[in-house]
């Protein structure tokens, strides 16, 4: 008797069945797994690479930044030793040129010998007296778009600074100037530092702690910069979120200095950034204040506009109107301005230089916090300014029959005179005076002015700088990378003392 279709339905299935179904469901949960973790791992190499990608985008193009500046202070060291000019000169003999005085820049690198006053009488540059200025092309502002990295940088030269290797012999007082023997060993911690060879040397085993008076100069030379710096950015509308203490910052900064000194091993601070551990050395007193106009800035940034920024910098005339103001200095009628932006202790503060510095190129700041025998900060202030605002104006008085020869070879090249502008600037101490002829007067009670400033200045003054700190930010979509770079002049090179890359 045949079943019903039914009671076909209701038998019992085989136990293979199940299995197989069941080996089926795993495997298909198991390729789903594999599947997802390999489209994990993908998209996660795929980011790593694309970051890796990024960063190496940014390190090359601070690496080229890098080697522009370094070509920059390549170009002024020739220039100092006389090497550009001596082969320039051959190359103008013939044409009448003549006078003595500053060498003036013309467009496809030609230089006519002797074309300004030079900063005054007896000043020429020549190889004997190299002179560096904060209008020279090294110290233009790094702006540059390099495939699709947008730079902006600065470069610092360290005698513009105070260092703090140096802040005890900055401090020490006329009667207690250093030994014959302290000078040779700062002299050779000084080219020990551009060789990269930071070894104690047998010179420095006689170092000799500083004594707690001096101590406590090196206190009032800090207390008085971080009192400038405040001063410079509030004066200017950069406030500050919380107003650094100016006294309890100066203390932290020489205590933290005096306990290296004592330790043979530390004694030799390398790295500025060494005083960022400390609590009175706050973000805004160490980069500076927020600028206000940044922020409206960035907000109206086109990125699109603003490649070839470096390129249009190269192409524009050293000392032209144009190059003056795409560096940031107002035009006036005898001279330039400064655009003001916010400044911190790395501006005027650093730990690689001579251990001088150069008045040509030191901030206002840097000088009232050396003028110890000027009390009244306001007074110093004064004084600090009239020197920089000297450094900022033109040179009046340049040679009638020079001034012709001039004139005929710039209009072969199509360039207006009056575009060209050579500045004021020191190649001697005696060249103060012509900044205030008031300065020389004696007679009040405690000398003139002119004395003053040599008490306070002569000894610690050159009118070259010999180290540079470069410190460049590279952005790209939402990465960036900042870059820095400390180079030292040695002999008729350029070296590369440090390099360091870190991602913000």
């Amino acid at each position: 008797m045949n079943q019903s279709p039914r009671a076909h339905e209701n038998a019992p299935r085989s136990p293979e069945g199940g299995i197989a179904l069941f080996v089926v469901l795993i495997l298909v949960l198991v390729l789903t797994v594999v599947i997802t973790q390999l489209i994990f791992v993908t998209k996660i190499e795929e980011r790593i690479s694309r970051n890796r990608q990024g960063r190496t985008a940014l390190s090359y193009a601070l690496q080229a930044s890098g080697r522009q500046v370094l070509l920059n202070l390549t170009s002024d060291l020739m220039e100092d030793l006389g090497y550009l000019a001596d082969s320039e000169e051959e190359d103008l003999d013939g044409m009448g040129t003549g006078g003595e005085g500053v060498d003036t820049q013309l467009p496809g690198g030609l230089t006519i010998p002797g074309s300004g006053g030079g900063g005054g009488e007896g000043s020429g540059r020549s190889e004997d007296d190299p002179v560096d200025t904060h209008h020279d092309l090294w110290a233009r502002p790094i702006q540059d778009s390099i495939n699709g990295v947008q730079i902006v940088g600065m470069v610092v030269d360290g005698e513009s600074c105070i260092d703090l290797n140096h802040i005890f012999s900055l401090a020490a007082l006329p009667e207690d100037e250093e030994s014959e023997l302290d000078a040779l060993a700062d002299a050779a911690a000084g080219n020990a530092a551009i060789d990269g060879l930071l070894q104690e040397t047998g010179l420095l085993e006689e170092f000799v702690p500083p004594e707690q008076e001096v101590v406590e100069e090196a206190q009032v030379i800090l207390e008085r910069l971080i009192e400038a710096v405040i001063d410079y950015n509030t004066e200017n509308g950069f406030d500050y979120i919380g107003t650094p203490d100016p006294r309890d910052t100066a203390e932290a900064i020489v205590s933290l200095v005096h306990q290296r000194v004592l330790d043979e091993n530390l004694r030799r601070i390398r790295s500025l950034d060494t005083i960022r551990q400390l609590e009175e050395v706050t973000w805004e007193l160490f980069y500076g204040p927020i600028d206000p106009a940044t922020l409206e800035e960035d907000d109206e940034f086109d990125q699109e506009d603003s490649g070839g920024m470096m390129e249009d910098l190269q192409a524009l005339t050293p000392g032209s109107f144009d190059d003056l103001e795409a560096s940031g200095f107002e035009l006036l009628d005898g001279g330039v301005d400064q655009i003001p932006t916010p400044i911190g202790l790395q501006h005027v503060m650093t730990a690689n230089s001579s251990g001088k510095i150069n008045i040509n190129t030191a901030r206002p700041e840097v000088l009232i916090a050396m003028l110890r025998s000027f009390e009244d900060f306001d007074e110093a202030k004064e004084i600090a300014w009239q020197i920089r605002d000297h450094c900022n104006s033109y040179q009046q008085e340049i040679d009638e029959v020079t001034g012709e020869i001039i004139d005929d070879l710039l209009s072969e090249f199509g360039v207006d005179e009056e575009e060209i502008q050579q500045f004021e600037y020191f190649t001697s101490f005696d060249q103060l005076k012509q900044v205030d002829e008031a300065w020389e007067d004696t007679s009040g009670s405690e000398g003139s002015i002119f004395e003053l400033l040599q008490q306070d200045l002569e000894d610690h003054v050159v009118y070259s700088s010999n180290f540079f700190t470069t410190t460049i930010e590279g952005t790209s979509e939402d990465r960036s990378l900042s870059g820095r770079m400390v180079c030292a002049r040695k002999g008729q090179h350029v070296v590369v003392i440090s390099w360091k890359e870190v991602r913000r």
